[in-house]
């Protein structure tokens, strides 16, 4: 099926790093995940934006929050009054002071800071049962939208002028029933080229396109797995003009069938080179880029595509993000780590950056 671009589909403990990437890499080179901080609590981290070179949020459960200046080396982690039983599943970073975070769950709650993460206001509450929050994305410094899973029929959109301090409910496109978004790692929303574009799942995986800020959508259906509730489209990033979609179903994680769709702005029509270079992908959580490869994560671990598809680590990982300079992963038991592609000299200097901040935390 080729999707052309006057289309909605083409408008689009004290251990303080991993090396086991060796352990599951298929080749001996390329990229290692470096770990840089492990929580002793069950915390999951799904939330994760990075911005500025070294600016990184993460959002998890238990509503933890972290915040890193410093490219993850030092980490400062709270856990935001009132929302203790929630989930902050989207976060996101203007600068060192200015960050977003959004809880996905009932009741709904969307968080700001303006102090480098010591104090959080909520700026946002929705306490009906039926809303869940999905993602988040800012458009420019000032004007920012929020999506949600369909309520009466249409899916859950609100709308910030002013960098998050004050949220207004508008009208989401409009949702088939059984079809919803994931929340697994807060980037099944996206912006590029002027485009708005959500891609969603379960009864139904399809891509939401709004080249108006939200006014009014256009909507095609993608060629990936859907028809359950835990299959369909999960995340999506642009890399040049390819839209890349991954998901799959997160209840038969290892199935690599239909987990991945690119979408070339170029030729108004599917990567069929690219795709098939992914056709070993399993469930997807998260996909980004930084400018050279890209890279993918799910609950079998993180891979990298250059040429070929290779498996980066086999730990699992929800979420990444590129900061401009370095790609960052986050995941279970509050562990974030960052991708280092550098020599070997360059790692040992990193370890050791690590090493000493781990030692300043006790």
């Amino acid at each position: 099926m080729k999707y052309k671009i006057s289309t909605a589909a083409a408008m689009i403990s004290c251990v303080f790093f991993l090396l086991s990437a060796c352990a599951g890499r298929e080749e001996s080179s390329g990229p290692i995940l470096v770990e840089l901080h492990h929580s002793k609590e069950s915390i999951s981290l799904r939330g994760l934006h990075a911005t500025q070179d070294t600016v990184v949020i993460v959002g998890g459960s238990s509503g933890t929050i972290g915040v890193s200046t410093d490219a993850g080396l030092h980490w400062s982690f709270t856990k935001v009054e009132g929302a203790e039983e929630s989930q902050f599943r989207s976060v996101w970073a203007h600068d060192a002071e200015h960050f977003i975070a959004v809880t996905a769950g009932a009741p709904s709650y969307i968080y700001s800071s303006r102090d480098g993460g010591e104090h959080w206001s909520r700026v946002y509450s929705d306490m009906a049962e039926s809303t869940f929050l999905d993602g988040i994305v800012f458009l420019s410094d000032q004007v920012g939208y929020v999506f949600g899973d369909p309520v009466d029929g249409h899916f859950m959109w609100l709308e910030t002028v002013n960098g998050g301090d004050t949220w207004t409910p508008g009208i989401g496109p409009e949702s088939i029933d059984g079809e919803a978004s994931f929340a697994a790692s807060g980037s099944a929303i996206t912006y590029g080229y002027g485009i708005i574009s959500i891609v969603t799942g379960g009864s139904v995986s399809r891509m939401h396109t709004s080249s108006d800020s939200g006014k009014t959508w256009l909507t095609d259906f993608i060629e990936l797995q859907q028809g359950l509730p835990s299959q369909g489209a999960f995340a999506q990033v642009w890399e040049g003009t390819k839209l890349y979609i991954v998901g799959g179903d997160y209840m038969m994680d290892s199935d690599t069938s239909s987990t991945a769709l690119v979408i070339d702005l170029a030729t108004g029509e599917q990567d069929e080179t690219t795709r098939d270079l992914l056709s070993s992908l399993p469930y997807t959580s998260d996909v980004t880029s930084d400018g050279q490869n890209m890279y993918f994560t799910g609950t079998t671990g993180v891979r990298v595509l250059d040429s070929l598809l290779h498996i980066v680590d086999t730990g699992t990982m929800h979420s990444l993000a590129y900061s401009g300079k370095y790609v960052f992963a986050s995941g279970p038991s509050g562990r974030v780590s960052r991708i280092y592609t550098g020599d070997e000299a360059g790692l040992k200097v990193l370890l050791e950056k690590v090493k000493n901040a781990r030692k300043e935390e006790y």
